[in-house]
């Protein structure tokens, strides 16, 4: 069997979830505010579906990661979607220090577009009107 290198190594994911950015008042840098904030320690050999699965427990199934880069502020976030993404994430952290805590941001998924459409529709009871050939489903 072979050992990944990282195995037993380390890593901590300093993530939020749950509010958004905001731009502070006394030094109008970008900062989220709210929300809940966690460390999480996994092992280095970590895959993007496992850790994922990881914070689903806490925040739910829907959600995008995007993790800031170590010499990045939080203005230029990356989207993290695959493995490659949070390899490339791990290494630019391990050029800078080993002791730095991965930046993480959770953000729901946005409804589907049919969906936001429907909801639209039966708030304001247009059913039968058509939108750009949009038919909405039929009241009842």
């Amino acid at each position: 069997m072979v050992v990944p290198s990282d195995s037993g190594k380390k890593i901590k994911f300093h993530y939020s979830y749950g509010d958004t950015f905001k731009v502070c008042p006394n030094d109008g840098n970008l900062k989220y505010i709210g929300g809940t904030n966690i460390i999480l320690t996994v092992d280095k050999s970590i895959t993007y579906t496992e850790l994922i699965v990881k914070w689903w427990d806490i925040c739910g199934p829907s959600m995008n990661l995007r993790c800031k880069l170590p010499m990045d502020d939080l203005y230029s976030l990356v989207k993290v979607t695959s493995d490659e993404d949070l390899n490339y994430v791990m290494e630019e952290y391990d050029r800078v220090g080993k002791n730095m805590k991965i930046r993480a941001i959770l953000d729901p998924l946005p409804p589907p577009i049919p969906e936001v459409f429907e909801d639209y529709f039966r708030s304001y009871k247009l059913a039968g009107v058509k939108f750009f050939g949009y038919t909405p489903p039929q009241m009842i």
